[in-house]
């Protein structure tokens, strides 16, 4: 069996998952959750799209009892043109991501511009500061409504 078919199969099951899960859900949620739903059986033309519905599957059935789907980023339905590599930003970075290769240098910082394109400053503030010695850093956003 490849590896195509076998991520597909893995989907297959996590998709039973969720759906379970979906009954559970505010009417509010179904609808946002039907809409992932649909964006995640889309995306599927490369082997980094198929790894990363993966991820975005898995982080859902990991934590929709937080409601995941009543708070930011996932309380709204996805934007269906916008690829999914494009929303990866919105998976926390502790959750486990096998669509980026942890040596790969080029998919680090993909995953750092994304991050900045969902800042509301594009990271303006976040880029003037200085780098700790270890590489971390801890950043708060507050909105202001």
């Amino acid at each position: 069996m490849g590896e195509v078919s076998e991520l597909n199969n893995e989907f297959d099951c996590l998709l039973e998952k969720l759906e379970c899960i979906h009954q559970h859900l505010n009417f509010r949620e179904k609808s946002i959750v039907t809409e992932w739903i649909k964006k995640l059986k889309k995306s599927n033309e490369t082997l980094d799209e198929l790894k990363l519905r993966l991820d975005f599957i898995e982080y859902f059935i990991n934590c929709w009892k937080c409601g995941i789907f009543s708070s930011e980023p996932f309380n709204k339905v996805p934007q269906p043109n916008t690829p999914l590599h494009k929303l990866r930003y919105m998976l926390p970075p502790d959750h486990k991501i096998r669509s980026v290769d942890a040596t790969s240098d080029e998919q680090r910082r993909l995953y750092i511009e994304e991050m900045f394109e969902s800042m509301p400053d594009r990271g303006a503030f976040l880029s003037d500061q200085p780098v700790p010695l270890d590489g971390t850093f801890f950043l708060v956003l507050i909105n202001q409504k």
